[in-house]
């Protein structure tokens, strides 16, 4: 180890807040970068408070030089993603360090061999946990801000891990199409996909309708069982239980427009659903890590400023698929989207092993926008 640099395991509340205060040193001056809530980031590391640790070994390290943090990393086994595929394989995560290769080095040092004494054959990443949340490194698009839940960082970070020695583990994707895309009646959009989405309405006898606001937790219930349902089969899907879903949901209840959150019905059974959300890092980007106790008296006047709506999720169970269900959704959330005035519509992030979902995007013409990479190293 560099005589300057000390590696130190985060244990206590002061030092967990210092490694969730490191981004603001490491993006300084990158007007593209969106500050977390610090609130939030300090309960997701917090292992009283956290539903990550109830099934997780977890480690934070810090790398300390000259006496500031320079460094930081999580490094996890998740016991229920072993027990589901089979592979004694760790993560890391939370991942953050100036530009200083050595500093790098003994962190990663630090997280390998933490991974090695715990018998784990490879570790993955970086994910904040599971790869829901700000996945990868970006390959392309450093150039704008990040929506809601995509990373953003340093075009170093990829040299780094690469450098280290760690290969590309799978790949994804943000989309991102304008509102001239569409065009008014959606007249701008492929005819075949309006042509599909009509065929459907007719042969299918699919009911699309909006999320009830006021049976909120039935609804979010049945969006988790279809999230679980309609992504099963990717080989890194890490499913959500029902407690963790709706704790994201509730976050972001208040920005849910019911307009663009809709389920698809067959015979009153839901087979499918699609989410648009309000953008809510346009929001975090003016409070800078900060909710209390002046920027929520701001909050719901910056709401209504937001001009970019992200599509998060989108499933449809596999035995209605090819039947056109997937368009009705789309057009129905893209014609909200058009009519409310919203300037433009992220789509994000999906992997490269989905090309179905990756086909839709393609097919209008948006752009991809961002390119991330989840890397891996053999222990």
């Amino acid at each position: 180890m560099a005589a300057d640099i000390e590696i130190r395991q985060v244990t206590t509340r002061g030092e967990r807040a210092a490694f969730v205060k490191l981004p603001w040193r490491v993006y300084a001056g990158d007007h593209n970068w969106v500050p977390p809530l610090i609130s939030d980031q300090m309960v997701t590391l917090d292992p009283k408070k956290s539903e990550f640790f109830k099934h997780a070994d977890v480690a934070l390290f810090s790398a300390y030089q000259g006496g500031k943090v320079a460094g930081t990393i999580a490094t996890f086994i998740d016991h229920q993603m072993i027990q589901r595929n089979g592979q004694p394989e760790g993560g890391f995560g939370f991942f953050e360090v100036i530009d200083d290769y050595q500093v790098f080095s003994v962190l990663m040092d630090a997280a390998c061999d933490w991974q090695r004494h715990k018998g784990i054959k490879a570790m993955s990443g970086p994910t904040s946990f599971t790869e829901n949340d700000n996945p990868g490194v970006l390959v392309e698009g450093a150039d704008c801000p990040p929506a809601m839940l995509e990373a953003h960082t340093p075009p170093y970070y990829k040299d780094f891990l690469e450098k280290y020695g760690m290969q590309k583990y799978h790949d994804l994707f943000a989309w991102r199409a304008h509102r001239d895309l569409v065009g008014e009646g959606l007249k701008n959009l492929p005819p075949d996909i309006l042509r599909v989405a009509e065929m459907a309405k007719k042969a299918a006898r699919v009911n699309i309708r909006k999320l009830r606001m006021e049976y909120w937790d039935q609804e979010i219930a049945t969006a988790v069982n279809l999230f679980n349902a309609t992504l099963s089969q990717l080989p890194t899907y890490q499913p959500m239980d029902l407690e963790h879903f709706r704790k994201l949901a509730d976050k972001l209840k208040m920005l849910v427009d019911p307009d663009m959150a809709l389920f698809a019905e067959v015979g009153g059974k839901p087979v499918g659903f699609i989410v648009a959300i309000p953008d809510i890092n346009r929001l975090l980007m003016h409070l800078n890590g900060h909710l209390f106790p002046f920027n929520w008296l701001r909050v719901r006047r910056w709401i209504k400023q937001i001009d970019v709506v992200s599509f998060k999720l989108m499933g449809l169970l596999e035995e209605y698929r090819h039947r056109g269900i997937d368009a009705m959704l789309y057009l129905e959330t893209v014609k909200a989207f058009y009519n409310k005035g919203y300037t433009w519509i992220d789509g994000s992030v999906t992997s490269e092993y989905n090309p179905a979902v990756n086909l839709l995007p393609t097919r209008v013409g948006a752009e991809r926008y961002k390119h991330y990479r989840i890397y891996q190293i053999k222990l």
